[in-house]
């Protein structure tokens, strides 16, 4: 007799709770409307530009785009077209990996677009906003309406972690630990480490852990105590000091391995971190140096 083998299905993405799916009306209760919660929302733009605020920050999403919020960010919807159409779906969900999407806008291919508009379908046939803007089920809803739209939403968020897997930076993708955002910002700090010798902007950071400037600034200030670059200058300060101890390098020589765009801007971030300049800084390194030979 054939020996069978039952598998536990270990779900990466799994959503507990709908809390509401709607289209927003950016001639009623969404114009200069801000919220906050304490669930994710899903943004789909199924036509024309809509701009998502986000902690103050403007992002534009196009026809075919979603953006993910997290709980407890302050948004918004914008619109000057009153015929751009965009669709929300708010949940639950407590798995950690989502928070890998969360931040970034994702444009939808063909199969995803129609994903996207199964829910919306699947929606319009299963549930309602009643006047309190809660959701409600329809009496004569879809048998099953409301799991083939989780399973929908699942399967989407399955695609776009597959495609950061396959088209961005895979170490960062699955980091579903407790301490995700430790350890995002210990890659980040790796990150400006191999690129100390050369200049780096917020579009670099961003490119390369794919997630919005809002969001990587406020984790990288909430868990260090400082912004992305004034850790990052700093630590070119230490470089510099390093190279000016053990290389014995000029000024110049360390202004330019150092990338700084200019001598005098290297010496003013230099006096910022170190209160001297780094010509006084050489000075005293060297007394000091006579100093230890001479006892």
């Amino acid at each position: 007799m054939k020996f069978y083998i039952r598998h536990k299905i270990r779900n990466v993405i799994d959503i507990k709770w709908l809390v509401a799916l709607e289209y927003l009306n950016f001639e009623g209760k969404y114009k200069n409307y801000v919220e906050k919660h304490d669930f994710w929302e899903l943004c789909f733009v199924e036509k024309g530009r809509v701009n998502v605020v986000i902690d103050e920050q403007t992002l534009s999403l196009e026809e075919n785009e979603v953006f993910l919020i997290a709980p407890n960010q302050t948004h918004s919807y914008l619109s000057s077209d009153l015929e751009n159409r965009a669709f929300v779906v708010c949940f639950e969900c407590f798995s950690q990996t989502l928070k890998t999407l969360s931040g970034s806008k994702f444009v939808l291919d063909e199969n995803l677009a129609d994903c996207m508009e199964r829910i919306i379908s699947e929606h319009e046939n299963t549930f309602f906003m009643n006047d309190k803007d809660l959701l409600e089920v329809l009496p004569n809803a879809n048998f099953g309406g409301q799991q083939a739209i989780i399973l929908q939403l699942e399967y989407l968020f399955i695609c776009l972690l597959r495609q950061l897997s396959t088209n961005k930076n895979p170490e960062v993708v699955f980091l579903n630990k407790e301490d995700f955002y430790s350890e995002l910002t210990d890659l980040i700090i790796e990150y400006f480490r191999k690129n100390i010798s050369r200049k780096i902007t917020l579009s670099d950071v961003c490119a390369k852990f794919n997630y919005s400037s809002s969001f990587l600034c406020k984790t990288f200030k909430e868990q260090t105590g400082e912004s992305l670059f004034s850790y990052f200058n700093r630590m070119k300060i230490d470089e510099a000091k390093r190279l000016f101890d053990e290389e014995n390098m000029s000024v110049t020589e360390v202004s330019n391995e150092l990338d700084f765009s200019d001598i005098k801007y290297f010496g003013a971030m230099f006096k910022k971190y170190e209160g001297i300049s780094p010509s006084q800084y050489i000075k005293l390194a060297k007394n000091n140096e006579r100093g230890g030979s001479r006892g």
